[in-house]
Formats: C-alpha cells, sequence, structure tokens
C-alpha cells in the first residue's frame, strides 16, 4: 500500500492511489472483459495445456500470497516490491555471490548497483523474513488499537485466525435440539486464538510458539446450521487442540512450565464469549470469517 501512516484510524478504511486508478479504468471499460462464469476452473494441473502449465504453477504460488510488503512477514517482505530485483515478470535476477554488508546496512548501500536489492542468490529473498517464522505468526494479532475496536486492523485471518470456533461450540450451535437462544451464544463463543500459547506477556508468547505451535486448532469449513436464519449455512470451525505434550529439550529462548501451558490450554478452550465493539460486531464477524465473504 502506497498510503501514508497517519494517526487518523478513518486511513484504514482508504484505497490506495493504485486501487483507484484500477477503478477508475474499470468504470471506463478499460480491461479486457474475461471473465466467464460458465466456465469450470480445472481441479488438477493435469486438466491445463502443457504450455500454461509453468504459468499456472507461477499462479498456483501466487493466488495465496498475502499481496502486501509486510516487515518482516511470513511469505515474503519489502524488497520483494523492487523492480531492480526483477530480470522479466515473476523472474528474480541472479547476483553475484553474497556480500557483506557490516552491522548497518544503510539506504545508500541497500539502493546501490552492489546492494542487497539487485541480483539475488539463494537465501537472499528469506533473509529478510522472520526468524523463526513462529515468532513473527505470534505476533501479528488483531485489535492492534482496542480503544477504536477489538478486532480491526486485524491480520491474515485466512491463514493466523483471530478469534475462533472452537468444535465442541460448533456441535451445539448445529444442533437443531437446542435452543437458539443457545445455539447463538455457543456460535458467537469466540476465544484468541493464540490464548492456547502459553506466556505471560507478548515476548514470552512469541518464544513458546516454536514449540507450542503444534497445539493450536486448525480452522476447517463445515456444513453450518439449518433451520436457524441467524447462523450460516456454512461455518469456519477449528479442531481441538490436541492433548498437550512437552519438549523433552528446553527452548533456545523460554520454555515455559507445564503449569503454565495447562493454563493456557484450559484458558483457550473454555473462554467466554469475545466482548463486541457494537451490537453488529458478531454479524459482521461471521459474515468475514465464517461465509468467506
Amino acid at each position: 500500500m502506497s498510503i501514508k501512516q497517519t494517526t487518523d484510524i478513518h486511513q484504514n478504511c482508504a484505497l490506495s492511489a493504485t486501487q483507484l486508478a484500477c477503478l477508475r479504468q474499470w468504470a471506463r471499460g478499460e480491461f479486457l472483459p474475461d471473465y466467464e462464469p460458465g466456465v469450470t476452473p480445472p481441479g488438477s494441473l493435469d486438466q491445463v495445456p502443457l504450455g500454461e502449465q509453468p504459468a499456472m504453477l507461477d499462479r498456483a504460488a501466487l493466488e495465496f500470497c498475502l499481496a502486501d510488503a509486510f516487515h518482516p512477514g511470513c511469505e515474503i517482505t519489502w524488497p520483494i516490491r523492487h523492480t531492480t530485483m526483477f530480470m522479466a515478470p515473476f523472474r528474480i535476477r541472479h547476483g553475484a555471490p553474497p556480500v557483506d554488508y557490516g552491522d548497518v546496512l544503510t539506504p545508500e548501500v541497500a539502493l546501490g548497483p552492489l546492494g542487497p536489492l539487485r541480483g539475488q542468490n539463494a537465501g537472499g529473498l528469506s533473509r529478510w523474513m522472520a526468524v523463526p517464522w513462529q515468532a513473527d505468526t505470534a505476533s501479528c494479532r488483531s485489535g492492534c488499537d482496542k480503544d477504536y475496536d477489538p478486532y480491526l486492523p486485524t491480520f491474515w485471518p485466512a491463514r493466523v485466525p483471530n478469534q475462533i470456533l472452537y468444535v465442541q461450540n460448533y456441535l451445539v450451535a448445529i444442533d437443531p435440539m437446542q435452543s437458539p437462544e443457545l445455539r447463538r451464544a455457543a456460535f458467537n463463543t469466540r476465544p484468541n486464538w493464540y490464548d492456547a500459547i502459553p506466556g505471560k506477556n507478548q515476548q514470552e508468547q512469541i518464544a513458546a510458539m516454536i514449540h507450542y505451535w503444534p497445539y493450536l486448532g486448525l480452522v476447517e469449513q463445515r456444513p453450518g446450521a439449518t433451520g436457524e436464519p441467524d447462523l450460516p449455512a456454512t461455518m469456519q470451525v477449528s479442531t481441538s487442540p490436541p492433548p498437550l505434550s512437552f519438549p523433552t529439550e528446553p527452548g533456545p529462548v523460554i520454555d515455559p512450565p507445564m503449569a503454565a501451558a495447562t493454563a493456557a490450554h484450559a484458558r483457550a478452550t473454555a473462554a467466554p464469549p469475545a466482548e463486541l465493539s457494537d451490537p453488529w460486531a458478531g454479524r459482521f464477524a461471521w459474515r468475514r470469517d465464517d461465509a468467506g465473504s
């Protein structure tokens, strides 16, 4: 995004100059009308013509990217926006052997002809990213400014969920034998996904994430409610955290005691419904997170 950071909370609703330019082109009809709603996309690479398969492999990887220059990021980070790194579309420029830039990488060196934003070697792209990746994943959480809203801005919820619906509450929400009030309450019980990570603060939790990320639930799409208009027909449901086991070797930074991990596990599976900033927040939340829109 090309939007300069400000103190105005409304900036998160603004479109960038590039996005506005694309919308203007669309409004003027300056685009290729290649959308064919009746066409069924290929279900496997074998169904793609041989000559188009390399481009489809590129597309398959890029379709799931977040399309922003995050830092450090879980996919790729801010240097990728520099065209000097490319020799052709989607093709990284090859470079000379790696250079030791010393303790400080100045803007002059970084942007210069021998800087790291030119030709790349093995590891040249990933060297900018979080090490280990689990620490960065545990750092990016919803509700940066909770005085404004407990959910916005949010981070990559398709990959790292924010508030989740555990399977035990899902089973109540879809049970037609339960009262509508109980079903809606179960559906709106959303503990934080990262509550299962032990630690007293974020610094301890991002370190603990190295060992404890397997204990976090996996979000699956499951059939939703029937006969209940206030609940969606499709729900995104987190599996329950597996029974806790603990690493035999202490971690490089922190190895939380069993009591802390057990307490975090209990907190994640028995959290009360999330506090909503307004009566509509829960409805918007499920429309965004559970209906996929």
